[in-house]
């Protein structure tokens, strides 16, 4: 049996910036990762002279502590600094994000609706009464207008669920919180605003997202692949990976997998693990397809929303626009994102994918396209519904009581970015390593 003063399941961002600060505070780590190779979601691959992510991951870094750590992973020439140029596709017309700030780009009837149904004067964004119910945030400060074009369809299209069973818990820096008068300002003149978190961002000139995350395992000393892990046993300290082998650990867990996974192979049993049982999530299928004879009209675009209910699909990219090594000459590599459930088929699924490029007039015809790699991701968007912050916090209080830290977007159950995850990661590791609970038997 090996043993190591933390065991950290899960070798994607999180996991791996955890392993990496317990090795600058002294403490020996393993990740054990289920995969064959370290990366989780930001892992790359390679097919027909493609490259191709787990879906469209850009790189947003201000955190100092991230920045940090990527520069220490990579070198400065890895990376491509592009601004963003995405927009929503809507009626045929191209409406740069976010939708609520340029309402001059819409078709006439769309502007003319969305600035008609304004409301006079919104309450607020962070009014209380309305952070229970997404869609009445919707409604009072953005008006039905730009809630029936935009935000209701396009969200209940991303979460595969109504608008009126989200809380606003995951908004964060996410949606674009603009004044009415700014909206009123958008709707009558056509310019462009560039706000938000991703209005620029990081991208490897080769190599996919995955430069990334193969910088940090370099950095990691003790990386176990194609280990799933089966039993986390909190009496002994033993983990256990699905290959038989056992990890003892000395001073604490840190666990990155979904926390309602991870809360199913804890032992001893607790009832507040059981509720796990309360959270959601959906399934996205992120579709990735090689293509030539690209409509031009799609050129200059990073990514497109597609709020529309005639798309299966809430967001199509191309990878060539972040670096060109992505596709070969001529060719665009593109990412088509399709939420579901776990019943959903594949085949199915490629299908519709295939039809919203054609849809939509990317392509003429399915013989322009050249190949086809889905990368279905079971666990994709946390479902902030009312039950899940009161779940959360008893897993987590029930999980750390017994030594286990929980960090990244899934291990925190949370909507979040990978520089998000890169940070939590660092600080779980700080958490189990100031925290004294791991030692008692």
């Amino acid at each position: 049996m090996d043993e190591f003063d933390i065991v950290v399941i899960g070798g994607g961002p999180a996991g791996l910036s955890a392993a990496i600060e317990a090795q600058e505070k002294g403490a020996s780590a393993v990740v054990l990762e289920a995969a064959g190779e370290a990366g989780g979601l930001t892992r790359s691959f390679e097919q027909d002279g493609y490259t191709f992510d787990c879906s469209g991951h850009l790189l947003h870094l201000s955190d100092p502590e991230a920045v940090a750590l990527v520069e220490r992973a990579t070198s400065a020439e890895d990376w491509n600094r592009i601004d963003r140029d995405s927009v929503i596709y809507l009626e045929n017309a191209f409406i740069p994000y976010p939708f609520q700030l340029h309402l001059a780009y819409a078709p006439e009837r769309v502007r003319r609706e969305c600035v008609e149904l304004l409301p006079e004067e919104a309450p607020g964004y962070e009014d209380p009464e309305l952070l229970n119910d997404f869609g009445s945030w919707i409604t009072a400060n953005l008006g039905d207008g730009i809630g029936r074009w935009f935000m209701v369809p396009y969200n209940e299209k991303l979460s595969t669920v109504p608008v009126g069973d989200l809380t606003c818990e995951w908004l964060g820096r996410f949606v674009p919180r603009p004044g009415i008068e700014e909206i009123r300002q958008g709707a009558a003149q056509k310019r462009t605003r560039q706000t938000g978190y991703n209005r620029s961002f990081l991208y490897p000139r080769q190599g996919g997202i995955a430069t990334m995350s193969r910088g940090l395992a370099r950095l990691v000393p003790n990386l176990v692949t194609g280990a799933p892990v089966t039993a986390v046993d909190t009496e002994a300290r033993i983990v256990r990976s699905g290959d038989g082998r056992e990890f003892s650990y000395r001073r604490a867990v840190v666990a990155t997998q979904p926390l309602p996974e991870l809360a199913a192979i804890v032992t001893p049993a607790d009832e507040r693990l059981e509720r796990r049982r309360e959270l959601r999530a959906n399934s996205v299928t992120c579709v990735n397809v090689g293509v030539r004879d690209a409509n031009p009209a799609f050129a200059s675009h990073q990514w497109v929303y597609l709020p529309e209910e005639r798309f299966a699909s809430y967001r199509f990219g191309f990878y060539a626009r972040f670096a060109e090594s992505m596709a070969p000459p001529g060719r665009e590599g593109m990412y088509v994102e399709v939420a579901h459930g776990p019943e959903a088929a594949e085949a199915e699924v490629v299908d519709a994918a295939i039809g919203d490029l054609l849809g939509a007039g990317v392509i003429d015809d399915r013989t322009a396209v050249e190949t086809v790699l889905p990368v279905r991701i079971e666990t994709a968007y946390v479902i902030h519904d009312r039950a899940t912050s009161g779940a959360r916090a008893a897993l987590r209080e029930a999980l750390e009581e017994r030594g286990i830290f929980a960090a990244g977007r899934y291990g925190n159950w949370e909507y979040s970015a990978m520089e998000d995850a890169i940070v939590g990661g660092m600080h779980a590791t700080r958490e189990a390593l100031a925290s004294g609970s791991a030692a008692r038997r």
